[in-house]
């Protein structure tokens, strides 16, 4: 199938490079790291356009459906490095990285509760936005719904904007951290509006 046959709803239009040369160069790269179990030295731009150079060890590649793009995540015991890989400018291919070497960071699972009220398509809509998530599901009275999801702390900013996406058709009721997160972000777009 030709890429212009499909139609992609609630997706960013500006995904990653898939044609482009140096991408798919460094895209093989960080496989055969990956494959190999090899450390690797990347050249790459930063979030706020400044331009790093690492010697990493690779843990994963992930990709997010909604921002079609790919993420180098590398292993480190304090944190995990996370890439775009469209910001890689440079992937060399280093020796092969000890067990020892291989502590990869392991990232705190949080649980989020929510109670939804399904209207509009509301459940389908929350089922697909947090397929990718651990989830229970249980009926309360009537088209409510309690939804218990539990995901990483990393992710947390993505899944609080999918949360907001929903507006008054969906209700945090715990933690409070997440609440007071909503809150701000809430006040934000308030501020943003009155001027």
């Amino acid at each position: 199938y030709a890429p212009d046959i499909f139609v992609y709803f609630e997706q960013y239009l500006d995904g990653d490079p898939y044609q482009d040369p140096d991408y798919i160069a460094h895209f093989h790269t960080v496989l055969a790291a990956l494959r190999e179990k090899r450390k690797l030295r990347i050249q790459f731009q930063g979030h706020r356009g400044t331009r790093h150079a690492w010697v990493c060890i690779p843990n994963r590649l992930e990709y997010s459906a909604k921002d079609d793009k790919f993420r180098l995540i590398t292993a480190s015991p304090r944190a995990a490095l996370t890439v775009n890989l469209a910001r890689i400018h440079g992937a060399e291919l280093l020796e092969h990285y000890t067990e020892e070497e291989y502590a990869p960071y392991q990232p705190r699972q949080e649980t989020l509760e929510l109670e939804l009220m399904d209207s509009r398509n509301a459940l389908e809509r929350a089922m697909l936005h947090f397929s990718h998530l651990e989830k229970e599901t249980r009926r309360l009275a009537g088209d409510r719904y309690h939804i218990t999801l539990r995901y990483l702390q990393e992710d947390e900013t993505e899944l609080l904007i999918r949360v907001l996406s929903f507006g008054p058709m969906l209700r945090v009721l715990t933690p409070d951290s997440f609440i007071n997160k909503v809150r701000e972000r809430l006040d934000q777009q308030k501020s943003c509006g009155s001027e």
